[in-house]
């Protein structure tokens, strides 16, 4: 089986369930389409669970690049600020003062290797995975947002992406949030790490 899942946001408890739910074997494959880190307080342990997992494929999320430009190497000015401003304070908490210099660089190069799009074909159907929106350049894929008005430019591909909460697309705050199914685009962030909304759930989608 293939799985997508995004926007994990440091809840590892319901990841744990998740994983528990579907069963996932060794030759069933999980595809997660960024921001594993940061709001709620196990993105760290989430990201070394991935890491660790031959049958886990992570792609990049605007919060772990704004770990990266805060924390790695060619870090930017002005990012840390934006990164705390988006729940990124018990990420960078967690690395600095309780991971070692050692496990803090390892994370840190996995992060630099991530991919941030990815084309697969699950069974018949061709799936393109991005956090963000589907684009020609690194910004749109990490950092855009889709709207209800979005479509597959392709037919015969579908988009995966995770970054807007579902919740935008349908205008529905009182009630569990749902994956969201466009014209040829599929949403599966449902609001997982916003800690003050009930509503919120782990969304995985089963490609195959």
């Amino acid at each position: 089986m293939i799985y997508c899942v995004s926007d994990i946001h440091g809840e590892l408890d319901k990841f744990e369930r998740l994983l528990d739910l579907i069963q996932l074997s060794d030759s069933d494959h999980l595809y997660i389409l960024g921001d594993v880190i940061d709001r709620g307080a196990m993105g760290v342990d989430i990201l070394q669970k991935i890491m660790a997992a031959p049958n886990m494929t992570m792609l990049l999320g605007n919060h772990e690049q704004m770990c990266l430009d805060t924390l790695g190497p060619h870090n930017e000015y002005g990012v840390r600020d934006l990164w705390r401003q988006n729940g990124g304070a018990s990420t960078y908490r967690e690395l600095l003062y309780h991971r070692t210099p050692h496990e803090r660089n390892m994370i840190l190069r996995f992060l630099a290797g991530l991919p941030d799009h990815l084309d697969i074909v699950a069974g018949t159907q061709k799936a393109h995975l991005v956090h963000g929106c589907p684009g020609a350049d690194r910004e749109t894929r990490i950092w855009g947002r889709v709207s209800a008005k979005n479509g597959s430019p392709y037919p015969d591909t579908v988009y995966v992406v995770g970054h807007t909460p579902t919740n935008f697309l349908t205008g529905r705050d009182d009630e569990d949030f749902r994956i969201w199914y466009g014209d040829g685009i599929i949403n599966i962030d449902c609001g997982c790490g916003h800690l003050h909304i009930e509503h919120r759930r782990l969304a995985c989608l089963r490609l195959d």
